[in-house]
């Protein structure tokens, strides 16, 4: 027999018994590399003694699925259910309504349903699934924003600090010097999908 199909004849065996019986690794259970910032938020999570065992579960692995993110979700919406209320999803967020015969005459609920309903569930797991899927790298908003401008050749930025930059975003007078910018400011990852339009609109109205 060939050195080649020796080797080949070994790699299909390990392939086999791996399948029949689960092959482990030094590395088997470790924790996705993902960024400080997360990892830390995470283990700040973690050593929360209010956090609940679903929430352990769910960021033990230091990443959130989408079915993990729906099984939130899920009790998220049958806590609010339970209060005569519907939770409707969207990919930004969610919007709450007076569910038909609930018995609630006001339009908006109260501010403590959400608040109450979001413990256990979506309250920690939410931000860090739109956080790690949206900015990864943890930025902070100035660093996000930035880092737009430079993709996009909006140049507000250049010559700028990290702290000056934060400070020309904190000004309400600050109004971005390009299209670009406007979009950038307002949707610098563009997980919210806002359109140009859009984007306009909220810079009109910015500080009004």
């Amino acid at each position: 027999m060939s050195m080649i199909q020796t080797v080949v004849r070994h790699i299909i065996l390990v392939v086999c018994v791996c399948l029949l019986v689960g092959c482990t690794s030094d590395h088997a259970g470790a924790s996705p590399t993902i960024a400080p910032f997360w990892r830390d938020r995470i283990d700040q999570i973690l050593a929360d003694p209010s956090t609940s065992a679903f929430e352990r579960q769910v960021l033990s692995d230091y990443a959130v699925t989408d079915a993990e993110f729906h099984e939130a979700q899920q009790l998220f919406s049958q806590c609010v259910a339970d209060q005569g209320w519907t939770v409707v999803f969207t990919d930004s967020g969610y919007t709450i309504t007076a569910t038909p015969g609930g018995g609630h005459d006001d339009e908006f609920p109260p501010a403590s349903l959400n608040q109450d309903c979001q413990i256990g569930s979506l309250n920690y797991i939410e931000p860090i699934y739109r956080g790690l899927r949206d900015n990864p790298l943890g930025l902070t908003p100035a660093q996000t924003i930035r880092a737009c401008y430079e993709q996009h050749g909006v140049p507000d930025a250049d010559g700028l600090s990290e702290d000056e930059f934060t400070a020309l975003l904190n000004d309400s007078d600050y109004h971005p010097s390009t299209p670009a910018g406007v979009l950038c400011f307002w949707d610098p990852t563009g997980a919210e999908g806002l359109t140009q339009q859009q984007a306009d609109g909220f810079e009109a109205h910015k500080g009004g």
